[in-house]
C-alpha cells in the first residue's frame, strides 16, 4: 500500500484520539516515514482545502466533522469481530437494476460499498453474499445508505438457490486467497508482537505503522464470509492478531506525540 503525507497525517490524528496536533509534531512524525517537510505542509494545506482537517489555532490541526465517519469505521474497527452470526444457508441479495448503469461514477461507487460489505455480482445488477451479518435487513439498508448507496436499491434475503446457481456462488470469492492471508499474516504479525517490546521507541512506531496500514485495510475489506467457504477460526486469529498490533501502534504514537515531537 502507497504511503503519502495525506492518508499519514489523517491516521496520526486519529491515532491521536481527537487530539489536536501542531504542525511541528506532524512534521517530526512524518519524518520518521522518510516524509518530508515540504510534503508534510503541503499535504496539512490540502487536507484542509478538503475540509478533512482544520485549524483550532495558529498552526494546530485536528480532524474536522467531515472525516468523522470515516475515522469512525477505523477506531472502531474490532467491532467488526462481532458482526457475524452463525450462518443459516441463506442468503442477503441486492437488486440495482432499475438504478441504471450510465453514470459511471454513481456505478462505482455503488459496486465499491457493495463490494466493500461482502457482496459479489451474481449477474449484472444483482450482488450476493452469505446471511451471516449480525444485522437485520433494516439495520444493513441503513448501513449502505449511509455510506452512499441509492435509496432505491432493493435489498432481500434468498432462502435458496438452484444447485447450478448454488455453484455458482461459491466462485464469487476467492476463498483460498482469503485463507493464506489470514495465515500468513497471523504468523508475521504474531513474530512481530514477540519481538515488539524490545524495538526502540522511533523503529516501533515506525513498523507498527506501515505494518499495520497494510493489515488493517485487509481486516476493514475482509468478506467475512462463514465457515465452511473460509476458515473463520484462522480469520479470527488474524483479527485479533491485527487490533493487538493497532493497539501498541496508537500508544507509541501518542507517546512519541506527547514526549518526544512537541
Amino acid at each position: 500500500m502507497s504511503l503519502n503525507a495525506k492518508s499519514f497525517i489523517i491516521d496520526l490524528l486519529l491515532a491521536s484520539g481527537g487530539q489536536t496536533l501542531s504542525i511541528k509534531q506532524l512534521v517530526s512524525a512524518a519524518h520518521i516515514l522518510n516524509i518530508s517537510e515540504n510534503n508534510t505542509r503541503v499535504a496539512v494545506t490540502r487536507l484542509c482545502q478538503e475540509e478533512m482537517i482544520e485549524s483550532v489555532a495558529r498552526g494546530q490541526y485536528k480532524l474536522t466533522a467531515n472525516a468523522e465517519r470515516w475515522g469512525s469505521i477505523v477506531i472502531h474497527r474490532n467491532h467488526r469481530l462481532r458482526r457475524t452470526k452463525a450462518w443459516n444457508q441463506h442468503y442477503l441479495a441486492v437488486l440495482t437494476t432499475s438504478l441504471g448503469r450510465t453514470d459511471r461514477t454513481a456505478l462505482n461507487r455503488r459496486e465499491k460499498i457493495l463490494k466493500h460489505t461482502g457482496f459479489r455480482e451474481l449477474e449484472t445488477g444483482f450482488f450476493v453474499r452469505p446471511d451471516n451479518l449480525n444485522l437485520t435487513l433494516d439495520e444493513l439498508k441503513t448501513e449502505l445508505t449511509q455510506q452512499g448507496l441509492e435509496n432505491a436499491a432493493t435489498l432481500m434475503q434468498v432462502a435458496a438457490f438452484d444447485p447450478a446457481t448454488q455453484t455458482q456462488i461459491s466462485t464469487l470469492w476467492d476463498t483460498q486467497k482469503l485463507n493464506q492471508r489470514y495465515e500468513k499474516y497471523s504468523v508475521q504479525l504474531k513474530q512481530w508482537l514477540t519481538h515488539a517490546q524490545d524495538m526502540h521507541p522511533l523503529n516501533l512506531a515506525r513498523e507498527s505503522f506501515l505494518l499495520g496500514r497494510e493489515t488493517i485495510a485487509l481486516m476493514l475489506t475482509d468478506p467475512l464470509l462463514p465457515s465452511p467457504l473460509v476458515d473463520t477460526a484462522s480469520r479470527e486469529d488474524f483479527f485479533q492478531a491485527v487490533l493487538q498490533l493497532d493497539h501498541i501502534g496508537q500508544e507509541t504514537w501518542r507517546k512519541l506525540n506527547q514526549d518526544h515531537l512537541n
